[in-house]
């Protein structure tokens, strides 16, 4: 039997009953992941936890299957890189809530999302993130329409631990390296890192010179593999992409669209958090043939909150970037909104009203019934699912307005003005039919680059004169 809360008792097929998967943990002799909880030092920022205990235990995964309660996978017991599995609590100010974000470490690998290609999908480490009011489903849903790298796969599942029903969770997959379904770098030499307010808080850390409160933290090697060398080498890159930020030499070194998506995910959804939210780069390895990628967006804690204003991530992470003399990243940030935004909100509302519909939006309403037994939240997966598509709805008139002043159509040398020269450039893109990824060109909005984007466009310029 399974307690919800302090008084109710279910069985686990009334769990089950729910329509999401149950992963059903159970600890060795029932033992409790716990942490401490500590904040910033003097000069640096934010909350988070130490001392995170790995505790050993069992997972099954629980469906329903043509009527029946199946188990789908069993780790079973916890023996050392054999079976079992670990698990740990996760994150920073998230862990300050009572509904706990979990890390799980399988010993050995497995796909808990099902993908149907085990050999491709499988990994050790998933996460169970709290998403009561689905920011992360639909700051994923536009992390993918904005076409970054990588989007995490996810699923909302039930926890029980321990007999204690502990809620509706997303289950994803976590930020590694794994080049056959998740980040892709060079085994030996590449890095997978993050600028991080958090630095603090870790062992190993690479000193920016940028601002006062961030520095590098590394997701991939880990942090007892790293060796003298590779810290070596990345404060050598480290030094001289910040460098590039400053002279306007960083096409050399970044992927620029991957940088302008990762702005433009978050200007989407309005994203406040006070650390820009979790800025993750990759290296595939330390050769200058590879540059530093972003790819994706992470962390949706803070999103639908910045009304008619550009994303803190904007304001405090890419200001250099958008001021720079070198246009190229503004440019690819125009160009990339231009691409999207006349299918945008289309795609994304209709996203959100099919998973409303969907079963799995239904099961999770049914859990999140479930879950307020246990944390007294009345949340309701048609609200936030209407809310989200009336913030796209209203977002897209600021934004696009707010993008067409920085980057107005027409300005095809990304210089941030028309000129004489924008019609040379223009002509030289249909000349070499080079027009793809140049949308400013698209002047009279009608879909296509050809000779009377031309004509408009010394239109509006001697309109201007």
């Amino acid at each position: 039997m399974v307690t919800v809360g302090d008084t109710v008792i279910k069985s686990l097929s009334e769990i089950i009953d729910c329509g999401l998967p149950v992963l059903y943990i159970e600890t060795v002799e029932g033992e409790e992941p716990t942490c401490d909880y500590v904040s910033a030092p003097p000069g640096c920022m934010g909350f988070s936890i130490t001392n995170a205990t790995k505790v050993p235990g069992r997972l099954a995964v629980y469906s329903r299957v043509n009527g029946e309660d199946c188990v789908l996978y069993d780790s079973g017991d916890y023996e050392k890189d054999v079976s079992g599995m670990t698990i740990k609590v996760r994150g920073n100010a998230s862990a300050y809530d009572v509904k706990k974000p979990y890390k799980i470490k399988l010993q050995k690998k497995f796909d808990l999302l099902f993908g149907g290609n085990d050999s491709i999908y499988k990994d050790k480490e998933w996460l169970l993130l709290r998403d009561d009011y689905l920011t992360t489903l639909a700051g994923f849903k536009v992390n993918e329409l904005v076409k970054m790298t990588w989007t995490p796969r996810h699923h909302y599942v039930n926890v029980v631990m321990n007999n204690s029903y502990r809620g509706a969770y997303l289950l994803c997959e976590s930020v590694k390296r794994n080049p056959d379904c998740r980040l892709n770098v060079n085994k030996t030499t590449g890095y997978i890192y993050e600028f991080d307010p958090y630095w603090w808080n870790e062992s190993i850390y690479v000193m920016s010179s940028q601002h006062p409160s961030y520095n590098y933290t590394f997701k991939y090697p880990d942090d007892e593999d790293i060796t003298e060398d590779q810290l070596a080498d990345m404060r050598v890159l480290v030094a001289a992409y910040e460098t590039s930020l400053n002279d306007g030499t960083y096409t050399d070194f970044i992927d620029a669209r991957s940088f302008a998506g990762w702005c433009l995910v978050h200007d989407l959804l309005g994203t406040t958090d006070a650390g820009g939210a979790n800025m993750f780069y990759t290296k595939y390895d330390i050769t200058d043939s590879s540059k530093i990628v972003m790819p994706l967006a992470w962390d949706f804690d803070m999103a639908f909150r910045a009304n008619s204003a550009w994303s803190n991530s904007h304001e405090k992470h890419m200001t250099r970037l958008f001021n720079s003399s070198n246009r190229a990243f503004t440019g690819e940030y125009a160009d990339l909104w231009r691409e999207i935004r006349g299918t945008f909100v289309v795609n994304v509302t209709s996203f959100l009203v099919d998973f409303r519909r969907s079963a799995e939006g239904k099961s999770l309403q049914k859990s999140f019934n479930l879950d307020y037994m246990v944390y007294g939240r009345d949340l309701s997966v048609v609200l936030q699912t209407v809310k989200h598509s009336n913030w796209f709805s209203s977002r897209y008139g600021w934004l696009d307005d707010a993008i067409v002043v920085m980057n107005p159509l027409g300005d095809v040398n990304v210089d941030g003005q028309l000129t004489i020269t924008d019609v040379t450039r223009l002509i030289n893109l249909l000349l070499n039919e080079d027009q793809e990824k140049c949308y400013a060109a698209d002047v009279n909005e009608d879909g296509k680059i050809n000779i009377s984007d031309v004509s408009t466009l010394i239109s509006m310029l001697l309109q201007n004169t």
